[in-house]
């Protein structure tokens, strides 16, 4: 599943915060998220 949502944040589609709604989903791990975004991913609650 998370390989669509990747590809469309690489072209530039979502935001760093838009693309945390899917680790939260579970679409994409937390350590994707670091990899992609150079940032940690921070829980929000």
């Amino acid at each position: 599943m998370g390989k669509w949502v990747i590809k469309w944040y690489k072209e530039g589609r979502f935001t760093n915060e838009k693309f945390k709604i899917f680790v939260r989903c579970g679409w994409v791990t937390k350590e994707e998220y670091k990899e992609l975004t150079g940032e940690d991913y921070v829980e929000v609650e």
